[in-house]
């Protein structure tokens, strides 16, 4: 006779919409050990330890941000732990934390992790991350090294804040390459700025090598060419590029800075400088006061063990306590160029843009799940379409391919959204609820690591999972 297998958790009656498998209906979902057991029409609840009502609602595998802020090796007016937990609540159960730092994540993790699955990126700042200026190849050779014993995946460079040389930062990518590291770039150098001259460079800095380009839609925003444009020729460049670049766009109107000024009052990253441009502001101290006073520009603040965002004096003394160097946020990001990098596909049906990032964690912006479903309701995606952009292809460009999908012996890792609201009201990792209507409930989190990282992160006691490179979008195929 036949043992029927028994789960610890069965999820019921959700629309279950897996492209991978070709399912979407209402199905059952049986988990086993933090693993999809199996996929079926109807489980009896008496096979489950813990049911899991999910009617009415759309279950997917687990979104997976392949950019958010989760640490930061600068200093500023918000504490950027804070982003796990508002992660969590936006759906997110694997995200990359990108110009982080892998100690001070593991630290955040430790004190306010929510359940996420997070790798991390060492974002690259002259003087204090890596010692130089223009860092010489041996530098950049061993400040790679050290990230990755330390238990970072990777680095980033800062284009839009802390430029190289178009030759240092090739000679990033190349280094980078040369380790099997990740390697990511806000786009800008000491040549150009962090809008379309800054992106113009980048296929000569890559070479013939490979790079995550960050946050496309940074760069469609108008401030060269009207945005459609811009992100016309932002597409023909990443067709050009794509069997070596990783690329994400983000749905949100916010963009993040930083409101740091000089002593003469100028301010400092052209990130900024953008963002007062657009509407006209002059790039001084005056300038930032006047777009914060006006309500245009917001400075984040924490409440109630989240970061939220505000405007009026209270911005302006948030930011004047903190002698500029604050995080505002400022919202550049045209409607049109998001919904144009989200939907333009080749001829074969394939998207153009990997993935739907955020670019949020701890900065209030993480609408990826909410805005991918407006989309859907629009009729510019399929649901199909969605869950293979916020889930599916994630996975595969970081190589984590027992995620992204259902299949027998998958990660577990699930987001369950609200079919009215488009807002994710539940989700697992490895089985586990980690937030409920609409709530974080879950402690610590698993941190992705690679080999080199392994006894950084025994040392500090949390989980983790070793990442193989090797099987990511970014190294598939390298020699």
């Amino acid at each position: 006779m036949a043992t029927v297998q028994q789960f610890d958790t069965i999820l019921k009656n959700g629309r279950v919409v897996d492209p991978v498998n070709g399912t979407d209906g209402q199905f059952d979902i049986g988990i086993r050990h933090g693993k999809i057991a199996v996929v079926s029409e109807d489980i009896p609840n008496e096979r489950g330890d813990d049911i899991i009502d999910a009617s009415g609602q759309i279950v997917m595998p687990g979104h997976i941000d392949t950019h958010a802020h989760l640490s930061s090796p600068q200093d500023r007016n918000v504490d950027r732990s804070y982003g796990h937990p508002m992660l969590v609540e936006s759906g997110t159960t694997t995200a990359l934390d990108l110009a982080g730092d892998p100690t001070l994540m593991a630290e955040g993790m430790r004190r306010r992790g929510a359940g996420l699955n997070v790798a991390t990126l060492m974002g690259l700042v002259p003087h204090m991350t890596i010692s130089e200026d223009d860092p010489r190849p041996s530098i950049i050779r061993d400040v790679i090294a050290d990230v990755k014993t330390r238990g970072g995946i990777g680095v980033k460079m800062l284009g839009g804040y802390h430029p190289f040389t178009p030759e240092a930062s090739a000679d990033v990518v190349a280094a980078a390459n040369e380790q099997l590291a990740w390697v990511a770039f806000h786009v800008g150098s000491k040549d150009s700025s962090s809008d379309m001259t800054g992106l113009r460079e980048v296929p000569e800095i890559t070479g013939k090598g490979r790079l995550h380009v960050a946050h496309i839609n940074s760069y469609t925003r108008g401030m060269i060419d009207e945005p459609h444009e811009e992100v016309n020729e932002a597409l023909a460049m990443i067709e050009v590029m794509r069997s070596q670049w990783v690329t994400e766009a983000y749905l949100a109107q916010a963009n993040g800075t930083n409101g740091k000024c000089d002593e003469n009052g100028d301010v400092i990253y052209n990130v900024m400088q953008n963002c007062l441009k657009a509407r006209g502001y002059p790039t001084t101290d005056e300038g930032v006061k006047a777009a914060l006073l006006d309500g245009y520009g917001s400075a984040l603040i924490e409440r109630g063990g989240r970061v939220v965002m505000v405007t009026g004096q209270n911005a302006v003394d948030i930011w004047e306590s903190a002698s500029t160097d604050a995080s505002l946020s400022f919202p550049v990001n045209p409607p049109t160029s998001a919904f144009s990098l989200a939907t333009a596909r080749y001829d074969d049906g394939t998207f153009k843009v990997d993935a739907i990032s955020t670019d949020g964690g701890s900065l209030p912006r993480n609408v990826a799940i909410e805005r991918s479903m407006a989309l859907v309701a629009f009729g510019a995606l399929t649901m199909g379409e969605a869950v293979t952009k916020l889930s599916y292809t994630p996975s595969r460009v970081l190589g984590l391919l027992n995620k992204g999908h259902f299949s027998e012996g998958a990660d577990a890792d699930v987001t369950i959204v609200n079919a009215q609201t488009g807002k994710a009201s539940m989700s697992l990792v490895a089985g586990d609820l980690i937030m409920l209507n609409g709530r974080a409930i879950g402690k610590g989190g698993t941190w992705l690591v690679l080999d080199e990282g392994v006894a950084a992160a025994e040392a500090s006691d949390l989980a983790y999972e070793v990442m193989n490179l090797e099987n990511s979008k970014l190294y598939a195929n390298w020699n």
